[in-house]
This record gives structure tokens, C-alpha cells and sequence, in this order.
């Protein structure tokens, strides 16, 4: 095998060197053994070797120097400046600027922060010396010391000047960790710790299973929710009653799993723990509290004040409001976003002139996707409006059709025996009566023509306030979805245009007539 050596081998061979032997120095200094046994000839025959293979200089420096380290059982963090650089990792700025901690957004970077030690956890690794929670003017992020680092111990409450940690990324959530190469000291500057708090505001267009009144473990401190009186760790309990909500909320663009706890729960529902346990009894179901909860809040805009922890947005307070503002903040709620499609706001008239459907896939399971008028794809729908009519049209099973005015014109949906809660909507409603309803898009094909209707999810009974709230975010949405056609912006705009034309003057006729009688009804 012919050895193809870059020009600059020697050079590089001896830079490697000299990081390994600057990295044992400092460990022998510091009263530990040397770390690396590699010699020149080593790093040499190995670089050789990945040249005579076509790797790329760089690259090849990379493997050698990674591959050491951890077969030195050394983590990134533990690396010195220089051999960081080797290995790809990127090394420190020569003059770093002060980093505010929520503005954090990309790993294996080096800032320089200044922050208070918050909260202190239980280390779960001898890895690691301290880890924990740091907050400044900005928000709050996670830290970790590690142990190799030999740095000095930190203390709750206490104020500090990190230099040169490492930011890292770990399933969307970003945290920075303290190495050999960070630098700490205490300050006597002034940092106002943020809360964390976030609000948030949307509609609740899902009650999730799992809500209302539950069982935890309580073993040990474990709050482990029972599933069928088992514990996953601790097996059979009889357990401890509590009381929760698991939600979406959702602003028309995007949603957000939120989690009410026992507080928040009776704030928002009026429901207390043994208001829930007392009703749970009587009907010899939980299943009961849970309906309450659900005929309460589907439908109903609300302002959630709150954190986020994992993959939840936890609710401290809430409220029903008729505002219409920008919703949820994709980057604050970014971890409790979800993957759920979002239920686009849609008066009749552009629903019911949305014939055309597509998939983005040839996935048998792929969305189905409505192109709307203006432009853009919609699986799922949430519509508020007055029901004014329910019948029974099935044959041989029972298939419940309802009509309801989504502002000015009516649009129709339709439950049978897939949708029994729904269907069980309807057969009871009193007509009229104004409704929230979430569902599924569906066109039919009735000779030569595409007919639509809402397969819905959930249908509530709601009152004129939330029907005017509704009104008035559609109206908006509808507006920007307009606009963003016309300006050529919209996410398939061409497709729309082919299908049904350019013009939209008919629609933003709709909105304004729509707004304008809003208005005028909120006046009388």
C-alpha cells in the first residue's frame, strides 16, 4: 500500500505531541499521573496510515486526537483549550463578551456568563462534581461541573463569573458545562434572577387522556402516576389521590402540551380534590371528572402564565380571555411544542372552498392535507359558531349531521360510531346553541361536486363571548393569510392559484362583512 503523506505531516505530528505532553504536564503539576502514553512515532504511524487512506488531514487529526481521549476515559469538558481545538470541538475566543443565558442556542460554543447558582441537584454520576440550575436577567439554563475540572465548589444563592464554559444541546434543551479550561470566580455584581415565567395564550383543543382525577405512587416521595393500581417501580399501591389537567393549547399555528396541577386545576375549573373524589364516588367513575374538565375548557381562549420543564409547559395561573394577541412564542415553549398539526381558524366560506387535498408523501399514513384558497395546507380545523341543526341521517347505524354557522355561512359536520363522543354531542344538543368544535377536514365527491365537511374530534357547547373571541382571531388569521397569498408568500400559493384562481376578493369581502357585524353585535 503506497503512503500518500500531506506536506505538513511533521507539523502536525508534533502539534498533536505537544497537546498530549502540555495536557500530561499540567496532570502531573496538579499531583495526577500522565494521561497519554503516545509518543511521536505512535501519532505518526497512525496519521500515515488514515493518509494512505484518502482521510483528509484535518479529519484524520480529529480521529487520532477523539480516539485518545477516549481511551483515556476523558470527556469532551475535560480537555484543554488546545486539544479541544484538535478534536474538533472548536477552542475559546480570545475576548468573549458577556453571554445572556437565554440567549444560549447552539452547542460546543465557548461563552463566558455571568449568572446565580439557583438550585443545587444531587450529582447522578462521580463524574460529576456539582450540577445544577444558573439564572440571570434572561432566564434560567442547566449546569454541570465536572470533576476532572478541579474547580472551586459553588453555593446556592451565590453570584458567580464563569469564563469559558462549553454551551451543549441535549434533545432541543440546551445546558453549559464547566471543564478544565472554565474559570470561576465569586462577583459582587447585581443579577436579577428571572423567574422563568412565561405566558402563553391559545385555545384548549384537547383535554388528553390522563386528566382529572389520577393516582400517584407516593412510596419513598415517588410521584409516579398508577396505571391500573401499579406503580413502574414500586408495583401494586393503593396510592394517593390528586388532580391534574393534560392539554393542548393551541393558537392556531402551532401547540403546546400544558400540565395543570392540583392548584391550577381548581383555579381554572372550580373543581376542587375533594370536590373531584366526591363526584368520582357517586358515579363509581373517574371517567366523570374528567368530562367535567373537558365540557369547561375545549373551545375556550385562554392566558396561561407559566414554565416550561421537559416536554410540558406547567401552568401557575390561568385565565379566559376574549383577547386576541400573537399566541404562543415558538422559541420561549420550544421543548412543550408538539407534533400535533395545528387547528387552523377558518370561516365557512373558506372551508367550504377548500375542495382540493394532497399529501406530501406517498407514505401510507401521511397527512392529508386541504389547500385552502389562500394558500396554505390544513388537516385539522377549530371552528366556533351557532348549531343550528342536528339529524340523524344514517341507515343502518346512527350518523349525526350538524349545521353550523361559522360566522355569516354554515359549514356541516358529521360523527358516527368512530366518533361517539361527538356523536353523543349532537344527539343531545339544543338547537341553537353555540358550539367549538375540532376536527379533521373531509371532502366528498357528490356527482360533479367536492363537497366539505369537519369530521370533528371534540364538539362543546360554549357561550357568546368565546363565539365573538373566536370570530374576531379568525378574522385576523383569514386577514394575514390573505395578505401573504397576494404578496406571493404563502406556503403554496402557485398550487392555489392553479386550483382555484387569483383572486380572493370575494373572501376578504366575507372577513370585512364578518368583522363588521361582530363589531356591531359587541356594541349592542
Amino acid at each position: 500500500m503506497s503512503s500518500t503523506v500531506a506536506p505538513d505531516l511533521q507539523d502536525r505530528i508534533q502539534t498533536i505531541s505537544d497537546a498530549f505532553a502540555a495536557f500530561d504536564e499540567s496532570r502531573v503539576a496538579g499531583g495526577s499521573d500522565p494521561t497519554f502514553a503516545l509518543d511521536q512515532r505512535d501519532i505518526e504511524d497512525q496519521l500515515e496510515r488514515m493518509c494512505a487512506y484518502r482521510v483528509p488531514m484535518d479529519e484524520a487529526v480529529r480521529t487520532i486526537v477523539r480516539k485518545a481521549c477516549t481511551d483515556a476515559d476523558l470527556d469532551r469538558d475535560d480537555l484543554t483549550d488546545d486539544l479541544a481545538k484538535l478534536a474538533g470541538y472548536g477552542g475559546r475566543p480570545q475576548k468573549a463578551a458577556r453571554t445572556m443565558l437565554n440567549s444560549i442556542d447552539e452547542a460546543d460554543k465557548w461563552v463566558d456568563v455571568v449568572a446565580e447558582v439557583v438550585e443545587l441537584w444531587e450529582p447522578r454520576s462521580e463524574k460529576i462534581a456539582q450540577v445544577g440550575l444558573l439564572g440571570d436577567e434572561s432566564g434560567r439554563l442547566k449546569f454541570v461541573v465536572w470533576a476532572s475540572a478541579d474547580l472551586p465548589e459553588l453555593e446556592e444563592g451565590g453570584t458567580y463569573e464563569f469564563e469559558s464554559v462549553v454551551t451543549d444541546e441535549y434533545q432541543g434543551r440546551f445546558s453549559v458545562s464547566c471543564n478544565s479550561a472554565t474559570s470561576i470566580s465569586e462577583t459582587d455584581q447585581s443579577v436579577e434572577v428571572s423567574d422563568g415565567t412565561i405566558e402563553v395564550v391559545g385555545s384548549i383543543v384537547d383535554v388528553q387522556e390522563g386528566s382529572g382525577l389520577i393516582k400517584r405512587c407516593g412510596q419513598d416521595d415517588c410521584t409516579r402516576v398508577l396505571r391500573n393500581g401499579r406503580c413502574a417501580e414500586h408495583g401494586q399501591r393503593d396510592g394517593d389521590f390528586d388532580l391534574r389537567i393534560k392539554a393542548i393549547l393551541d393558537d392556531g399555528e402551532r401547540s403546546v402540551s400544558v400540565l395543570f396541577n392540583e392548584e391550577a386545576t381548581e383555579a381554572v375549573t372550580g373543581i376542587s380534590l375533594d370536590d373531584a373524589t366526591t363526584m368520582a364516588m357517586d358515579a363509581l367513575s373517574t371517567d366523570v371528572v374528567a368530562d367535567e374538565i373537558s365540557e369547561q375548557l375545549l373551545g375556550r381562549r385562554f392566558r396561561l402564565t407559566g414554565s416550561v420543564f421537559e416536554t410540558y409547559f406547567l401552568v401557575d395561573e390561568a385565565e379566559q380571555t376574549d383577547a386576541v394577541s400573537a399566541g404562543l412564542d415558538a422559541d420561549a415553549v420550544a421543548p412543550a411544542l408538539t407534533q400535533r398539526q395545528p387547528a387552523t381558524r377558518l370561516f365557512a366560506e373558506e372551508l367550504n372552498a377548500t375542495t382540493h387535498t394532497f399529501q406530501e408523501s406517498d407514505e401510507e399514513r401521511a397527512p392529508v392535507y386541504g389547500l385552502t384558497p389562500t394558500g396554505i395546507g390544513i388537516n385539522r380545523v377549530f371552528v366556533v359558531g351557532t348549531l343550528t341543526e342536528t339529524a340523524d341521517v344514517g341507515n343502518d347505524s346512527e350518523y349525526w349531521q350538524g349545521k353550523v354557522f361559522a360566522a355569516s355561512s354554515p359549514v356541516y359536520v358529521y360523527a358516527g360510531q368512530y366518533q361517539p363522543e361527538a356523536m353523543a354531542a349532537l344527539r343531545a344538543a339544543e338547537t341553537p346553541t353555540y358550539v367549538a368544535i375540532v376536527g379533521k377536514l373531509r371532502t366528498y365527491e357528490s356527482g360533479d361536486r367536492v363537497n366539505v365537511a369537519i369530521e370533528p374530534e371534540s364538539i362543546t357547547e360554549v357561550d357568546e363571548s368565546t363565539r365573538e373571541a373566536w370570530v374576531a382571531e379568525a378574522a385576523a388569521q383569514t386577514s394575514d393569510r390573505i395578505e401573504a397569498f397576494e404578496a406571493g408568500e404563502a406556503s403554496f400559493g402557485a398550487q392555489a392559484q392553479d386550483e382555484y384562481g387569483e383572486s380572493l376578493s370575494e373572501l376578504r369581502e366575507a372577513v370585512v362583512a364578518i368583522e363588521d357585524g361582530n363589531s356591531d353585535d359587541s356594541e349592542e
